[in-house]
């Protein structure tokens, strides 16, 4: 039975080793970037009457004569490089179109073909930012435990955590998954929960602590009403102010509008009036007029007495300014 085994995974070795060599020495490459494909079998070129490179065994690359110019095909004007003395060829600025197989083939002056070289190439792009979320999450006093998820564009993997009095342990996510030639893995390193994403050509990964994970949400304080409350009487208190202000301002302002207004009238001195005689006649006498003055005190010489007497008789009037 062991015999059995033992020859059943020889076997299989040498059917992988089979399989690798008839579709060439697998490389990768990153989008973008140029590639050297050289010659490996040095002893298929002793005798070449011809050389070329061919893409997926049907398109052709480039074909070149000893001692000639190689002829480069249209689909590859200005995207590949040939030194003609090894007969190595240099693929520029590869995509993920030119992912295939790449064979060098040697013709003889015999007429036959013999590869000289081939390759299996895979262009890939960067890998991109793993997204990294936790749910379920689960506290106490003395542990703590949570599920994680790691996604990419294409899959994701779940993996559970449990840390208790700073040991942890996980369940799930340690394996590899995702579309062919890229990988997912999820596992925790010194405190943080890690997610990387990767292929042959890059790699990037996404990282989270488990403290803060299993922090207690933070429960605020409630605000203190004592500095709203002032805020609010100052604010009251400086409108106060404002409406007394402007209240003075206006009633000044009125007061200087009134006496701009008012008009003196300039004083006019006209002859006394007629002293009215005992005898005459109520209809005869003529119409009295009032006069005004604005009388100061007496600054000419005094009057006699009789003068001063007699003139105390009489009513002088003035005509007010």
């Amino acid at each position: 039975m062991k015999l059995f085994v033992f020859v059943f995974v020889v076997y299989e070795l040498y059917l992988c080793e089979s399989k690798g060599i008839s579709a060439g020495t697998p490389v990768f490459v990153l989008k973008g970037e140029d590639l050297l494909l050289n010659v490996t079998a040095a002893d298929a070129l002793q005798d070449v009457y011809s050389f070329s490179w061919t893409f997926n065994e049907k398109k052709k690359v480039l074909t070149v004569e000893p001692g000639k110019k190689p002829h480069v095909f249209p689909n590859y004007t200005r995207r590949v490089e040939f030194p003609v003395n090894n007969f190595s060829v240099e693929l520029k600025n590869l995509q993920e179109a030119d992912s295939g197989v790449y064979t060098a083939v040697v013709t003889t002056s015999s007429g036959g073909d013999t590869e000289a070289a081939k390759y299996k190439i895979k262009v890939q792009d960067r890998a991109s930012l793993p997204l990294l979320t936790v749910s379920s999450v689960s506290r106490n006093s003395s542990s703590c435990s949570f599920t994680v998820t790691c996604s990419s564009q294409d899959s994701h993997i779940n993996s559970t955590f449990r840390c208790d009095n700073q040991t942890y342990s996980q369940e799930g996510g340690e394996r590899s998954e995702g579309i062919p030639d890229t990988f997912l893995q999820v596992h925790q390193s010194s405190g943080s929960i890690i997610c990387n994403h990767s292929n042959h050509v890059s790699w990037t990964n996404t990282t989270r602590t488990i403290k803060d994970v299993c922090a207690k949400p933070y429960d605020p304080d409630p605000p203190n009403p004592v500095p709203i409350i002032l805020g609010v009487l100052f604010t009251i208190l400086i409108l106060a102010i404002i409406g007394v202000l402007w209240c003075l301002r206006k009633r000044r302002t009125s007061k200087r509008v009134i006496i701009e207004n008012t008009v003196y009238d300039t004083a006019q001195f006209g002859p006394p009036a007629r002293t009215q005689d005992p005898t005459d006649d109520e209809d005869s006498a003529p119409p009295l007029s009032s006069t005004y003055a604005c009388v100061g005190p007496h600054t000419g010489p005094a009057a006699p007495t009789e003068t001063r007497n007699t003139a105390q008789l009489e009513s002088v009037y003035a005509q007010v300014l």
